[in-house]
């Protein structure tokens, strides 16, 4: 198991730099970049939704939701139906973004791709 275990903090370490790198680039953290891909598509998304495609409790997922809209890369309106749901969509600053980062090939350090073997 220790090995394993090694293994993990390794991994851990590695894309803990690799989000580092990333936000610097970017300008972005890797969660607010899996928000944007939720929002590609250019299908209005609730705050559920967001958080079940990102993979992160609502609590954590309102974060970066509100985050990427102090950010002014999502806009938020409320729902036709239930005035109480946000439904959210990428602003048009939010598609330039997109935009941009689709132009761009995502470098993974050989470091981590080993680790992902």
């Amino acid at each position: 198991i220790m090995d394993e275990i090694c293994k993990i903090k390794d991994l851990y370490r590695t894309l803990y730099i690799f989000e580092k790198d990333f936000q610097q680039k970017y300008k972005i953290t890797i969660n607010e970049a899996m928000l944007l891909c939720a929002l590609k598509d250019g299908q209005p998304r609730s705050a559920n939704e967001l958080c079940e495609f990102i993979g992160l409790s609502n609590s954590r997922g309102s974060r970066i939701i509100n985050t990427s809209e102090a950010k002014k890369l999502i806009d938020r309106e409320m729902g036709k139906d239930d005035k109480r749901k946000m439904i959210f969509t990428l602003s048009d600053s939010g598609k330039i973004k997109v935009s941009e980062m689709a132009k761009e090939e995502l470098v993974i350090s050989n470091q981590l791709r080993d680790l992902l073997k």
